[in-house]
């Protein structure tokens, strides 16, 4: 089982992986996630059936694949949004709404890498209440985060005038 893309609620993560592994046939990206993220890891990818899966297999212990329910939270929720990201059809727009809950913040550069990679195939959008998720972001594509304020006056983004451009442009 194969998925061009993953599902709103994720529950094809095993096929969409595969789509990229065995089909695509282009795992750069992914492996390279998964190396930063996970020193010494690697993503297993059986090969295709009637249904698709996946695992983890960690240094310390090399003969052990550990399946998604033995995963933490962080590095799900880290496979999830490479997968999503990396995916083989991108929609045209995708909004991540504080996609650095559950990951540990060492995986912060990992995913802006993922979220620029990402933009060179589709509008991404990102709300975050990390600075150093931003931060990362601009680092790799140039692109400076803006910051939405928010006081009894109303909401808007800082910097922008009342004709809809911005300061530092």
């Amino acid at each position: 089982m194969t998925a061009p893309s993953l599902a709103s609620d994720g529950s094809n993560l095993g096929a969409v992986l595969a789509t990229l592994h065995h089909i695509r046939g282009d795992r750069i990206d992914l492996d390279r996630a998964i190396a930063d993220a996970f020193p010494g890891a690697e993503l297993v990818i059986p090969d295709v059936g009637e249904f698709a899966g996946f695992g983890m297999r960690y240094a310390e212990m090399p003969k052990r694949v550990f399946e998604p329910h033995e995963l933490s939270d962080g590095t799900l929720q880290f496979l999830a949004l490479a997968g999503a990201l990396l995916s083989y059809r991108l929609p045209p727009f995708i909004a991540l709404n504080e996609p650095e809950n559950s990951l540990h913040p060492s995986l912060l550069p990992m995913l802006a890498r993922l979220i620029v990679k990402a933009a060179e195939r589709s509008q991404v959008w990102v709300v975050t209440h990390a600075r150093d998720l931003a931060d990362a972001i601009a680092a790799e594509s140039g692109v400076l985060p803006r910051e939405v304020v928010r006081d009894d006056d109303g909401t808007w983004l800082e910097g922008l005038s009342q004709f809809g451009e911005f300061d530092d442009e």
